[in-house]
C-alpha cells in the first residue's frame, strides 16, 4: 500500500472553532482534495459529521470498513451525514471541496431529534435537516470564503440549538464526560462516569445509546484509542509505551483494539502521513 505525502493532496484545509457551541460542535473545516488518483481514510474519531459538497462535487464510491452491509458504489450527492462510527469510513471524491461540520454525538439528538444510535456506523443522507438543505447548499456556494461559511454554519446551528427550553440532565453531564474521562484512572473509565453520574449502569447505558449511539463500555473503547493517535503524533514514538499511557492492558491487546478501528496496526499507522488531523489519512489509488 502507497502513500502519499499531504502537501500533495490538499489545495487547502483550513479550521475553525464555534465558540458558541462550545460541547455541541467540535469544529467547522474546508477541504479540497487535488489530486484526482486519491482515497481517503476517515478514522473514527467518535464525532458525528455532516459534509456539504460545494459545486456538485461527485463522490466515486464511500464505504465503511470492510462490512459487506455498507452503502457502497458510485453516486452523486451534495451532503451526507456520517454517524459516530467505529470503523474507518473510506470516501474517494477527486477535486472535491466539502465544508465538513464536526460535532459531538449528542448533537444528533439535540440538534437533529435523532438518537444518535439510529446514525451509529452509518452514513446517509442528511434527511433530518431536508427542509433546509436546499436554503444550506446554495448559501455555501455563493458566500465567497470559508470564514463565511463557517459563521453561517454556526448560526444555523444555534438557531437549531435555541429552540431546545432546557438541555435534559444528561446531556449537561456528558458535556463534561470528556473532562471526566481525561481526569480519571484509564482503566476505570466507565466506573467513574457512572459513579459521578449518579445513575445506574443499567441507565447509563440506556442513555448512552440515545445521546452517544453506544454502550458505555464502547464509548470508553473508542475514547482510548482516541487518547492513543494523541500520543502517537510527533517522532520516536514508543508503542509499549502509549499502550500503557493510553490504559491498554498489554500491548496486544493495543494493537487489536487499534486494528479494529482503523484497519491499520499501529506500527503501519506511524507510517502513514497525516494532514492536519490525526485520524484523516491518504492513499494513492492506482493510476
Amino acid at each position: 500500500m502507497h502513500y502519499c505525502q499531504g502537501s500533495i493532496v490538499f489545495d487547502e484545509l483550513r479550521t475553525y472553532t464555534p465558540s458558541r457551541l462550545g460541547g455541541i460542535v467540535d469544529v467547522i473545516a474546508q477541504a479540497r482534495i487535488g489530486d484526482t488518483s486519491q482515497k481517503a481514510w476517515i478514522l473514527p474519531n467518535g464525532s458525528v459529521e455532516i459534509a456539504f459538497f460545494l459545486d456538485g462535487a461527485r463522490i466515486n464510491a464511500f464505504h465503511m470498513g470492510d462490512d459487506a452491509r455498507s452503502e457502497r458504489g458510485s453516486r452523486r450527492s451534495f451532503s451526507l451525514l456520517f454517524g459516530a462510527s467505529t470503523k474507518p469510513q473510506v470516501v474517494v471524491a477527486p477535486g472535491t471541496r466539502a465544508v465538513i461540520v464536526m460535532m459531538a454525538p449528542i448533537a444528533a439528538r439535540l440538534l437533529f431529534g435523532v438518537p444518535a444510535s439510529e446514525v451509529h456506523n452509518r452514513t446517509m443522507e442528511p434527511l433530518m435537516i431536508q427542509g433546509d438543505l436546499a436554503m444550506i447548499e446554495d448559501r455555501l456556494n455563493s458566500l465567497p470564503s470559508f470564514p463565511k461559511r463557517a459563521h453561517f454554519l454556526e448560526d444555523y446551528l444555534l438557531q437549531r440549538l435555541q429552540k431546545q427550553s432546557e438541555f435534559p440532565p444528561f446531556v449537561s453531564f456528558t458535556q463534561h464526560a470528556q473532562h471526566v474521562l481525561r481526569d480519571a484512572d484509564p482503566f476505570w473509565m466507565s466506573k467513574t462516569l457512572v459513579d459521578r453520574s449518579g445513575y445506574s449502569k443499567v441507565h447509563m447505558n440506556r442513555l448512552a445509546k440515545e445521546w452517544l449511539g453506544t454502550t458505555l463500555h464502547r464509548y470508553e473503547s473508542l475514547f482510548r484509542f482516541r487518547g492513543a493517535l494523541g500520543l502517537m503524533q510527533g517522532d520516536n514514538v514508543n508503542l509499549a509505551s502509549v499502550a500503557a499511557d493510553a490504559g491498554y492492558h498489554d500491548q496486544a491487546h493495543f494493537t487489536h483494539r487499534f486494528k479494529q478501528y482503523s484497519g491499520l496496526t499501529p506500527s503501519e499507522y506511524l507510517m502513514v502521513p497525516k494532514v492536519g488531523m490525526d485520524t484523516l489519512l491518504f492513499e494513492k489509488l492506482p493510476a
